[in-house]
């Protein structure tokens, strides 16, 4: 005699557990620091320390911007006090945190879109996979945007369903977005798509519009007022034509971003075999699943943003191409119980494979970060002019600023003009006939090299006077004018085995005076 089948609910509830352990998992394991965090600790550590953000910048050495304009000032002012008063473990919480309130905001909208629970827990697998291409590292500021813009999705929703308490939540959450993160002119563009389609279907366009008005409204209440604006909207027409992240994302490559274009192919795929099988279609979902794969391979950076629209819009159109598979086939499997069981399956493999390297200690290794030669220069007392590779600037602000001034540093057109960015890019790959100005316009006292993605080597600069005093294989190397070579050998000889903590909160305090 057969046993009957396990309740649905409880299947749900250990799928439900078996996905969250899985997720937790995979995101503790990857406990790397972000370049650019160690930018947004020092703008929060100047907030907590003087209630305000500077008005120009006090790292570079090359020519900045006449005016500081940070728009992501409330990240760092977060980031520093979670670090402050929770230490790296709480960094590491708040990334995760944010992963989850993603994926669960997008659920949700899935869920009102009549999808059910299997054909979503279903997708949520390739979609989690694209969200973590956002919450790998330890924190960036866009990790805010994306959960922030699964939440906007959600009250987007129930404001088409004839509720008003979005109009409430909306806000206030429009005012923090502004001031973590660019992003929330994503969350704007979307307000606009539901209130074009409430005009036409002539149903709550009020509540749209005013949620449109109030949202738009709240972004004028940050720091810089209406100079915010001035700068954000060059800021987001930039094409960063020498960032990476900020690049077309090629149709057909092996990389990180497999992940994405195995979720769009599936999301095209379901919709195309299931779209005369799903009768009440949601319009303006389907917009955003068009506007959000566009960004994404326009820019690869917002392939998570695609992950969002698809777990919330694209679930009925997987249901309905599950239903078309044949009925010996639905007959052999249960629905809720193959689902469990993917999902089982899923946690002992992360088990196996992440569980290990798990860890809520934020990591800032030797190669990922120029870590021994910022010790040596720190060890050193060293005072003067560094120049840094664009990536590895604010690392380097962060552990000896005020003696340490930089060239370049992540935080490219919020602080430099685009003429220091090439000057610095020029210098490091080594390009064109002048390579070497920034070393002849500027007293550069010491050189940083990075040897993964930059042309430039010690014998380029031991050939215009340079001395090498630091080499960590394959990754980077410290040299320094001759004046300093003796005093930095010495030290460099007598170099620890272990560096200190880059995220102790207590490095700021000597950068004020007492």
């Amino acid at each position: 005699m057969s046993r009957p089948p396990a309740p649905e609910a409880t299947l749900r509830r250990l799928t439900f557990f078996l996905g969250s352990f899985a997720l937790a998992v995979v995101l503790a394991a990857h406990h790397i620091c972000d370049g650019d965090l160690w930018g947004k600790l020092a703008i929060g550590a100047h907030f907590w320390h003087f209630g305000t953000v500077p008005d120009h910048d006090t790292f570079a050495f090359t020519p900045v911007l006449p005016h500081y304009i940070e728009h992501e000032w409330g990240a760092g002012a977060i980031f520093f006090g979670v670090l402050k008063f929770f230490g790296p473990a709480g960094l590491m919480l708040l990334k995760i945190l944010l992963a989850f309130g993603a994926l669960l905001a997008a659920l949700a909208v899935g869920r009102k879109n009549n999808c059910a629970w299997e054909a979503l827990l279903l997708l949520a697998i390739p979609v989690a996979w694209c969200e973590l291409l956002g919450y790998i590292p330890v924190i960036r500021s866009h990790a805010f945007t994306y959960c922030f813009f699964a939440v906007t999705l959600l009250g987007l929703e129930e404001i088409r369903a004839g509720k008003k308490w979005p109009l409430f939540l909306l806000p206030p959450l429009f005012l923090v977005w502004s001031n973590v993160h660019g992003g929330f002119v994503a969350g704007l563009c979307t307000i606009g798509v539901y209130s074009v389609f409430a005009l036409f279907t002539r149903r709550h366009f009020k509540c749209f519009l005013l949620a449109g008005l109030l949202c738009s409204a709240v972004t004028l209440i940050n720091i810089y007022g209406l100079k915010f604006w001035a700068y954000l909207i060059p800021a987001l027409l930039n094409k960063r034509p020498g960032i990476a992240e900020w690049q077309p994302l090629p149709l057909f490559a092996d990389d990180i971003f497999n992940s994405f274009r195995l979720l769009f192919f599936l999301v095209v795929f379901a919709l195309l075999f299931g779209w005369r099988h799903v009768r009440e279609k949601n319009w303006p979902g389907l917009v955003m699943l068009i506007i959000t794969a566009s960004l994404a391979w326009r820019s690869r950076r917002h392939a998570p943003f695609f992950g969002v629209a698809a777990l919330a819009f694209a679930g009925p159109y997987l249901q309905a191409l599950l239903g078309r598979l044949p009925l010996r086939v639905q007959s052999r499997f249960q629905p809720a119980l193959s689902v469990t069981a993917l999902y089982g399956a899923i946690a002992i493999f992360v088990a196996i494979e992440f569980l290990p390297q798990a860890s809520f200690d934020v990591l800032a290794p030797v190669g990922h970060d120029p870590v021994r030669e910022v010790d040596i220069l720190s060890r050193a007392g060293a005072e003067g002019n560094l120049a840094t590779p664009f990536g590895w600037g604010c690392y380097c602000s962060w552990r000896l600023n005020p003696r340490i001034k930089i060239s370049m540093d992540g935080r490219y057109e919020t602080t430099y003009p685009e003429s220091t960015y090439e000057l610095n890019s020029r210098f490091y790959e080594k390009r064109g006939p002048g390579w070497d100005q920034l070393i002849r316009d500027y007293p550069v006292d010491y050189v940083i090299l990075e040897y993964t993605e930059e042309a430039l080597r010690p014998p380029d600069l031991i050939a215009c006077g340079y001395i090498l005093i630091w080499e960590t294989a394959g990754h980077s190397a410290l040299l320094v004018l001759p004046k300093y070579a003796e005093k930095f050998k010495e030290v460099a000889a007598d170099l620890p085995p272990t560096t200190i903590n880059p995220l102790d909160a207590k490095i700021p305090d000597a950068w004020w005076p007492r």
